[in-house]
């Protein structure tokens, strides 16, 4: 189950957090865990008519958004690093992924993200370049406008759709 929900990630991203800490899992699952899955697995089958929507109207500048929650997994204290990457309006890559070591502060979990994250947007300004595109900015983004917090931590539902809804993933028109 988790290993098709991990390929599910690959088109939804409103359920890489959460699919993320249960394939931590897996190796050895508690019944708490299962209960977890199935609940992805419903929350799926309840939403099967949500994608993420591209708009061909879009521009082609690139913007990256990082987070992560300080000391997050309860069972090793790492935290994980979450990104949004778009093509103007167009929600074209993301990731969601426990740290490699543990932090010691806040800053220093978000520093860690934002490398990580930095060395996606540099692939993809790279990418850009070689058609001839040329384009960079560094700007602070507030927390209430942070769009990889949809996967970095668990949300009220309330957050939650309004993200999901930010990111692009949305019922069809």
């Amino acid at each position: 189950m988790i290993g098709s929900l991990l390929y599910l990630t690959a088109t939804r991203p409103d359920i890489g957090f959460s699919v993320g800490v249960c394939a931590r899992y897996h190796a050895d699952p508690k019944e708490s865990h299962l209960s977890s899955v199935r609940r992805i697995i419903r929350y799926v089958s309840g939403t099967v008519d949500l994608g993420i929507f591209y708009s061909r109207n879009s521009n082609i500048d690139l913007a990256g958004y990082s987070d992560a929650d300080w000391a997050g997994n309860t069972d090793d204290r790492k935290s994980t690093t979450g990104g949004c990457f778009y093509m103007g309006s167009n929600f074209v890559a993301w990731l969601s992924k426990k740290q490699s070591s543990i932090s010691l502060s806040t800053a220093e979990a978000e520093y860690i993200a934002a490398g990580s994250c930095c060395t996606q947007l540099l692939w993809m300004k790279q990418m850009l370049s070689d058609y001839g595109i040329n384009q960079v900015s560094l700007d602070h983004v507030s927390t209430d406008n942070q769009l990889a917090d949809l996967l970095t931590k668990p949300l009220d539902g309330l957050r939650f759709e309004s993200l999901r809804t930010a990111v692009g993933v949305c019922s069809p028109i």
